[in-house]
């Protein structure tokens, strides 16, 4: 059980802590609460896709901003993000009408969701509100119909999507000073290359309603969770991605795995790395 009470009252979960402990409760106490991390964990191969993401948000955010995005050819996948950029500046022309917020942060605390959400970009448009997510790692395989849907429902269902529309709703009055309804709150999954948006979700009361329900949940079993009852043969699945794998098995992290599994790399936003490193 988390008896620490500054834990309690003061930590912010995020999708990747809360995401984190439904992979693993043991490598959440050791991240979060023991506050155990490796810098080098993830392997060279996976930091320079995830360099390349950090530039791509960064330059996203400069233009919305109105600064020029900087691309240079010294900078890691030039080629690939010049495309991405040009992508983005072609499907986002700025309007003077629309407001935009990128890299925007939210935080809210509400009884026990105490809850962080990192936004790609928040759009206001009069009274709608539109959030838009950066997805520099998502792949096609066969282009399927078949796999475009399982994607999609993948991200509908996500824990991004429940935290990143919940915390928007309940603090929706800091971005635009009054209450909008929840109907007229959208969000998107985008990727740059090929372009496309991978999921749309029109949000509802209804929608918020279960999401608190599912957030508090949550959060009550984390708080309540007993680690002396750990079995790890229970999150075998998620070890040889762990940086605490020696720590439980003996082995080491399978860089070679990692760099493979897609699902994993699309989890792996930039966003979460400082929670990582």
């Amino acid at each position: 059980m988390v008896n620490d009470l500054r834990f309690e009252n003061y930590f912010l979960f995020t999708q990747h802590s809360l995401s984190t402990f439904d992979k693993c409760p043991l490598k959440f106490k050791k991240r979060y609460l023991e506050n155990l991390k490796w810098d080098n964990y993830l392997g060279e191969e996976v930091r320079k896709r995830l360099e390349m993401g950090n530039n791509f948000h960064l330059m996203a955010y400069r233009y919305f901003q109105g600064i020029e995005p900087g691309l240079t050819e010294d900078v890691e996948g030039y080629e690939e993000l010049d495309r991405w950029v040009s992508s983005l500046m072609r499907s986002f022309e700025k309007e003077d009408s629309k407001r935009y917020f990128p890299e925007y942060k939210l935080r809210m605390s509400k009884g026990v969701l105490r809850l962080e959400a990192n936004y790609d970009l928040i759009i206001i448009d009069k009274d709608r509100i539109e959030v838009w997510d950066w997805k520099t790692h998502v792949k096609d395989k066969e282009n399927s119909k078949k796999d475009e849907k399982f994607q999609r429902i993948r991200l509908e269902r996500s824990l991004q999507t429940v935290v990143y529309l919940y915390v928007l709703k309940e603090e929706i009055k800091l971005l635009t000073g009054r209450e909008i309804p929840s109907e007229n709150i959208n969000m998107y999954y985008w990727q740059p290359e090929p372009k496309r948006v991978l999921a749309e979700i029109n949000y509802s009361d209804m929608m918020h309603s279960n999401f608190e329900k599912q957030l508090k949940e949550k959060i009550k079993k984390i708080l309540e969770y007993d680690y002396s009852n750990f079995d790890k043969v229970l999150y075998k699945k998620s070890c040889k991605y762990c940086e605490f794998n020696w720590f439980c098995n003996n082995e080491k992290v399978d860089y070679k795995a990692m760099e493979e599994d897609e699902d994993f790399l699309d989890e792996l936003e930039w966003d979460d790395i400082e929670e990582l490193t």
